[in-house]
């Protein structure tokens, strides 16, 4: 059984294998190279021998018996005869199947021949011995002889065997030891005749002896020509085999008809295994009408064609390849195409990844600065085709720094993912989200109708960019500043599309953040004012331009002043004083807000330190806090080292830290709070309201103080909603028992409104506008702050 499977398995490589090799190398010229292969043709030849002979002995059976000399054999004769040739079908069909392996052929081939000489004597024989016409068999059998052994020597002592047995056989019946056989037109004493005999016997003996020399010859010449082809051939389908490059065959129909070692290893197919594999069959249902076109191209053409696809390998895996096919014509079939490929898979993958990197944000697979220009450039191209707008949104995230520097860059790009994430969903696919760099976004609305649709999408990535997110155990809270510019009003350019967006995010973070602005034409002079104030602010502190002015806090129902608030101003030698919103973001982006702070928060302690001095009573200096400050990892230290140079208790100072700030990473900021809680410094969360705190995390912050945000006092005498929060804060620092300030105070309703409600502290023009230190000590001794006048209240 075994056998049988290596038989089969054989043949069929060898019919896979060598399909479309040089001639030579074709099915049959492996059989005639092979012993076992030259046994199987001579068998066959046989066949077709015996066929032919049963053919005509049957016909001429049936001739004599219709003729005159009747049928002249009698029943030994014919029995005789079947069992010769039913002994001759019996070893050419054995032989073959018996003798499988090649040192059993080298020995049986000899017999086989012998075996063939004897019946060839019997046959003589029987049709008339040296009369007999059948004589030339003995050629044949001779050249048979040639065919199937190898060493000449013993070949032409097979061919001086034959003519043994012929010459054994005529003089047998010369001596009349064995009965002539009489045949019909024959004469009869040519069986007594012995020069006649011999010379027959002679004849037939030289041309058997020929017969085996030059058999021999050409038949060893043959072999060797045959070997050198077969060895070339080996060479050619080793070389194959052992390439790396995807080779194979296939016919008109796609059945694969070669395939070397690299193809079968790298898509996984035998070939040879699984004979109904077609090349359709294993092209990407994507590429397959395209290839298919092309390799029919090259059936009608005979030419090659370069040739790029995708084969599906075992497992379904995708192979990218590409080379070249051509097509090869054999005689005995209507030709076949050879394919060359090459393996790209990794190539194609490592281009797709440079092509990735070159035009995406490594970081969160977002179109880098260069994609979105080019995707800004199309959408200009079709709305303006279409005369649609296009709109550009530039997002930068409000004090992204204090993440990346208090909890480490892996958190601050988990963060930046998570952005991205959530700017894909607030848009349509057909936009784009990208990031320039940083914690700098952009956004392409394209196919816009009204500005109205781009402003509804910026609110919504204001929402949404609001809710809080959990980062490795942190709860996070993230603000952004958002500027909008439009195609073509603002500018058909994308740079200067880009350019003004971010002009108007600038706009939006003075503004205080977590807002978007709409570019116009004024925001060019407030980005020139804020280059020259980019520029002033490095040199500004060497410089001494910067000044504290002092506004009071004061109770709400005694108007007793219980605490100044430090508030910065910058005499800019060009521009005059300059309002803290429009020079601390810049502080915080440049870095400067820490020495700045810093200086700030010196030149107030030194400035209550000087009061006392002076004996006015002691009351708490209230000194805004940067977030950059609080993340800053010395903030602590030098807090103390201040006060202890100064001479200060830290009772007497007060830190008014915004909302937005400390519910950015709450964690870290309890830690801080706490550890300046332990100094005796007085803690308030400045703009109460805007921002995401809960009752939770104001247990946590161990603030003394909640200061209401200005914008919910505006307007608490007309507006039901802001006087609602007005009041529900109140009451929430009442139930905590921290102290509320409401901030903007500055008309009596609203005094009155706050009293009411026993809020505990007021602050705003209503008693006094911001003071230089000399005023601010005057207000100071009197203790007491009173409404003052309407042409006061700037």
């Amino acid at each position: 059984m075994q056998q049988a499977e290596e038989k089969t398995n054989t043949d069929t490589e060898t019919k896979v294998s060598d399909w479309g090799l040089p001639r030579g190398l074709g099915r049959y010229s492996q059989l005639f190279a092979d012993p076992l292969g030259r046994l199987r043709l001579a068998a066959k030849a046989r066949w077709l021998f015996l066929a032919l002979v049963g053919v005509y002995g049957l016909c001429a059976g049936v001739l004599y018996s219709f003729s005159e000399y009747g049928f002249f054999l009698n029943g030994t004769q014919i029995a005789i005869l079947v069992l010769s040739s039913a002994a001759i079908v019996f070893y050419n069909a054995v032989f073959p199947r018996i003798f499988r392996h090649t040192r059993f052929v080298v020995s049986v081939a000899p017999l086989q021949i012998v075996l063939d000489l004897c019946f060839v004597t019997v046959l003589v024989y029987f049709s008339g011995g040296g009369a007999s016409w059948f004589w030339p068999v003995y050629l044949l059998v001779t050249l048979e002889a040639a065919v199937l052994v190898e060493k000449r020597q013993t070949v032409w002592r097979l061919g001086a065997l034959g003519g043994t047995l012929y010459g054994c056989l005529l003089l047998a019946t010369y001596l009349q030891l064995i009965p002539h056989i009489d045949m019909p037109f024959v004469d009869h004493s040519l069986h007594n005749d012995g020069l006649y005999l011999v010379l027959m016997w002679c004849w037939v003996s030289l041309l058997n002896a020929a017969a085996a020399v030059i058999g021999a010859y050409l038949m060893a010449v043959l072999r060797r020509e045959n070997q050198a082809v077969r060895e070339s051939g080996e060479r050619l389908r080793d070389f194959l085999d052992s390439a790396n490059d995807l080779i194979f065959s296939a016919d008109a129909s796609g059945r694969f008809l070669y395939a070397n070692r690299a193809w079968r290893e790298t898509l996984g197919y035998r070939p040879e295994a699984e004979p109904e594999l077609r090349v359709q069959e294993i092209l990407l249902e994507d590429d397959r009408p395209k290839c298919l076109t092309e390799l029919q191209r090259v059936f009608d053409s005979q030419e090659s064609r370069y040739l790029e696809g995708r084969f599906s390998a075992k497992g379904g895996r995708v192979i990218e390849v590409e080379g070249n096919v051509t097509f090869s014509r054999q005689e005995d079939s209507q030709g076949a195409i050879w394919a060359i490929c090459r393996d790209v898979t990794s190539r194609k993958k490592a281009q797709e990844q440079l092509y990735h990197m070159a035009h995406h944000d490594m970081l969160t697979s977002l179109p880098n600065r260069l994609f979105f220009i080019d995707r800004l450039q199309q959408a200009n191209a079709l709305a303006r085709r279409a005369k649609k707008l296009v709109g550009v949104l530039f997002l930068d995230l409000d004090r992204f720094k204090i993440i990346n520097d208090t909890l480490g860059h892996s958190v601050g790009d988990i963060l930046l993912q998570e952005i991205a994430d959530r700017l894909r969903l607030c848009v349509r696919e057909v936009d784009t989200v990208a990031r320039l760099g940083g914690d700098e976004f952009t956004v392409i609305l394209g196919n816009l109708n009204t500005l109205e649709e781009a402003e509804q999408v910026a609110d919504k990535i204001l929402k949404r960019l609001a809710q809080p997110l959990q980062v490795e155990g942190h709860e996070l809270f993230i603000t952004t500043s958002i500027g909008i510019s439009l195609f073509p009003q603002h500018s058909d350019d994308p740079a200067g599309l880009i350019k003004k967006a971010d002009i108007a995010m600038y706009c939006a973070k003075a503004q205080g953040r977590n807002n978007y602005k709409i570019y116009d034409g004024a925001m060019d002079v407030n980005a020139d004012r804020r280059l020259i104030l980019t520029n002033g602010l490095r040199r500004a502190l060497d410089r001494e331009e910067f000044r504290l002015h002092y506004q009071p806090k004061v109770e709400a129902l005694s108007g007793r002043v219980v605490a100044m608030e430090a508030l910065v101003r910058w005499e800019h030698p060009e521009l005059g004083l300059v309002a803290p919103g429009d020079f601390i973001p810049i502080a915080e982006e440049t870095g400067i807000i820490i020495p700045l702070g810093e200086w700030v928060m010196r030149r107030a302690c030194e400035q209550l330190r000087l009061w006392q001095q002076e004996g006015i009573t002691a009351v708490r200096v209230a000194v805004n806090l940067s977030g950059y400050q609080l993340q800053y990892r010395d903030f602590v230290a030098s807090v103390q080292r201040i006060l202890d140079q100064v001479g200060l208790p830290g009772e007497l100072l007060e830190f008014e830290v915004t909302e937005t700030v400390i519910m950015q990473n709450p964690d870290f900021a309890v830690s801080i709070l706490n550890q300046l809680r332990d100094l005796g410094i007085h803690i308030s969360i400045d703009d109460f309201g805007t921002g995401y705190s809960s009752l939770a995390h104001l247990k946590r912050f161990s603030v003394n103080t909640l200061k209401i945000d200005k914008s919910f006092v505006r307007d608490v005498e007309s507006n039901s909603t802001d006087a609602a929060i007005a009041s529900a804060i109140i009451s929430m620092g009442n139930s905590l028992n921290l102290k509320v300030i409401a901030e903007g105070v500055e008309t009596a309703g609203q005094l009155a409104f706050l009293q009411e409600r026993h809020c505990d502290e007021i602050q705003g023009f209503l008693f006094s506008k911001p003071l230089p230190p000399e005023e601010a000590a005057i207000l100071l001794r009197r203790g007491i702050c009173t409404a003052i006048e309407p042409s006061r209240q700037e």
